[in-house]
């Protein structure tokens, strides 16, 4: 089924930049500016150009090439097709939830217990488990689907530790110890944020919460998420 959907996400995108290009051909003035985009990504990668020329030329370059991409029909009609897929696979992954793990591997080979590797998702749930030796900050981005992370049995070290979330659809849980700090900073377009029990409807809002023993814990884990369309919800155990 994964396999299925990744195959599909890239028939789709291959449609769309097939569309867009033939679309180029046949609107002169959107060969036109994507023409000139073009030209002016040649001329910033001249050899003996200053940086900062060749900064701004580049800039010039990817402005021209984004403008005759975004007032195409084709590009306009992909992301509608895009954000109606989104919605609908954040309705349906509530129906049949689907948990899969997220690999993370020690290196035996320097014996270093802090090198560690999350492989990072775009569609499916995925969980990250107790970690069982070191901890580090965990720094992820999802695409469409559940993230659900348990630090209940995860030995955290004295201080401030991290934890970065970015998501396009779905949600987060978090199960976090109940003796430690937490400093929660949350960010999303629509959807809902669930602490301590109590539910708050998030719509193109920020919201920062501190834990109560938050000053005086000797263990603090401060989470910022940042979602599109989708939910938070933080456990304390």
């Amino acid at each position: 089924m994964k396999k299925l959907e990744g195959s599909f996400i890239f028939l789709f995108l291959v449609l769309i930049a097939v569309g867009i290009a033939f679309e180029m051909l046949f609107r002169w003035e959107l060969l036109v500016l994507f023409a000139i985009g073009i030209c002016f990504l040649f001329i910033s990668r001249k050899e003996g150009i200053p940086k900062k020329k060749a900064r701004t030329r580049l800039f010039i370059a990817a402005v021209f090439i984004l403008i005759s991409v975004l007032l195409t029909a084709t590009f306009k009609i992909g992301l509608v097709v895009a954000g109606i897929f989104a919605v609908y696979y954040y309705i349906s992954r509530k129906r049949a939830p689907q948990l899969l793990m997220v690999k993370t591997k020690e290196t035996a080979e320097n014996n270093n217990p802090r090198n560690t590797f999350i492989r990072n998702q775009w569609f499916g749930n995925q969980r990250v488990l107790d970690v069982v030796y070191e901890w580090d900050d965990i720094n992820i981005q999802t695409g469409i689907g559940d993230t659900i992370i348990d630090l209940g049995n995860t030995v955290l070290p004295t201080g401030d530790s991290v934890v970065l979330i970015r998501s396009f659809s779905g949600k987060i849980r978090l199960l976090v110890p109940f003796d430690l700090g937490i400093c929660l900073e949350h960010s999303a377009i629509f959807g809902h944020l669930q602490y301590d029990k109590e539910s708050t409807v998030v719509q193109n809002d920020t919201i920062k919460i501190y834990s109560d023993n938050y000053e005086k814990a000797p263990r603090k884990v401060k989470i910022i998420t940042s979602v599109v369309l989708g939910d938070l919800e933080v456990i304390r155990l």
